[in-house]
């Protein structure tokens, strides 16, 4: 790409700058620099043009040759095939009868290379860990901000306030610290790369995504009896009846499941880790034993199933009735006797003589 400015720009442009000072708008004189797009990856197509209010004018963008363009006397755009150069500008010229203009536009340029450092395959929960990302080449550097996402949460987002070198690689990094949580298993992380184009705009160029994996001992969250939950025991079934035990569990890497039981040759364990007995009979009392356990840990729950006929189970609901019974009938005698002791007893033998003397003793009667 060439870039040497013509005899006719070089003039204006030095007799410009002697006698301004600065390259800048003149007054009287409305100059539009404008490119699409405004931030371009390295190697894409550009395409830039100028233009003016001024009738008659002379306009050029100068430091592009060899380039298809198209032009007025008030406008001219030139379509850039490549962009090969990390530091780009646009200058636009023009000059209208005795004013002359320049304008400067600074062109963003960067690439799509984006690294995530690499953590282990499965993550420990409670243990501290560090993302990295490492953000494509952006000149200048200060158009660059790095965001990480947890899904589509923003957690922590990072930019420079130094434009830098144009000929230095260096990359803008976003270490992100957090402790792995059984939440993190399966959750998505990504770190989103954009250039800021100004006005609170930016726009996206590039991003990189890692799904977590993490470890956690095994947690039985609940032993079901026939699709109830277990909270006492012994369970009681009936003679014939059909039982199903099932044991929920979580934990990562998955945790192996075992059941202990009287052994039947009318239980069976399904491949799901089901435990089924069929036709129950007393033989299948007693205590099963849930099991589940991986690298991390281990846990258990027990259940007493106590199998009875119709006839016994009736009884002990009879005698746990009956208990109740009489359990409520001494709570109640025990009350009574209670109230008694505080209201006392008239005895006919403890009275003493009545020695108040409006009322007449039997002497007083006898004629």
């Amino acid at each position: 790409m060439d870039f040497q400015l013509s005899p006719r720009f070089a003039g204006g442009y030095l007799f410009f700058l002697a006698f301004t000072g600065t390259v800048g708008k003149v007054t009287g004189l409305e100059l539009q620099v404008n490119a699409n797009p405004l931030a371009v990856a390295f190697g894409d197509p550009l395409v830039v043009n100028c233009s003016t209010s001024c009738a008659g004018s002379y306009i050029a963008i100068e430091g592009l040759r060899n380039y298809p363009k198209l032009e007025s006397d008030q406008w001219v755009s030139v379509n850039i095939t490549s962009i090969h150069r990390w530091s780009f500008s646009i200058i636009c010229f023009v000059q209208c009868e005795n004013t002359t203009d320049i304008k400067r536009e600074d062109i963003t340029v960067y690439n799509r290379e984006i690294n995530i450092t690499v953590l282990p395959e499965v993550l420990e929960i409670n243990r501290t860990y560090h993302l990295e990302c490492i953000g494509p080449r952006v000149y200048p550097n200060n158009k660059l901000i790095l965001t990480w996402l947890r899904g589509s949460e923003i957690i922590q987002r990072n930019s420079t306030g130094e434009p830098g070198s144009v000929d230095e690689d260096k990359r803008l990094r976003n270490v992100f610290n957090f402790v792995a949580s059984r939440s993190d298993d399966g959750q998505e992380y990504t770190c989103l790369a954009e250039v800021d184009l100004g006005s609170n705009t930016t726009k996206s160029i590039t991003n990189s995504s890692v799904t977590l994996q993490t470890y956690y001992k095994p947690i039985i969250t609940a032993l079901l009896a026939n699709n109830k939950s277990v909270s006492k025991s012994p369970v009681y079934f009936s003679k014939g009846e059909s039982i199903i035990l099932q044991c929920d569990y979580q934990g990562n890497p998955r945790p192996t499941l075992k059941w202990e039981w009287p052994k039947q040759s009318n239980v069976v364990i399904n491949p799901s880790g089901v435990l089924c007995i069929s036709d129950a009979t007393t033989k299948n009392s007693g205590t099963y034993k849930c099991s589940v356990m991986n690298q991390l840990g281990a846990e258990e729950k027990i259940v007493d199933i106590s199998i009875e006929g119709k006839a016994t189970i009736i009884a002990a609901a009879s005698v746990s009735v009956v208990a109740t019974l009489i359990f409520a009938t001494g709570v109640i005698i025990y009350y009574l006797n209670k109230n008694v002791k505080k209201t006392g007893v008239y005895k006919l033998q403890n009275a003493k003589p009545n020695n108040n003397p409006q009322v007449p003793n039997e002497n007083q009667y006898q004629e």
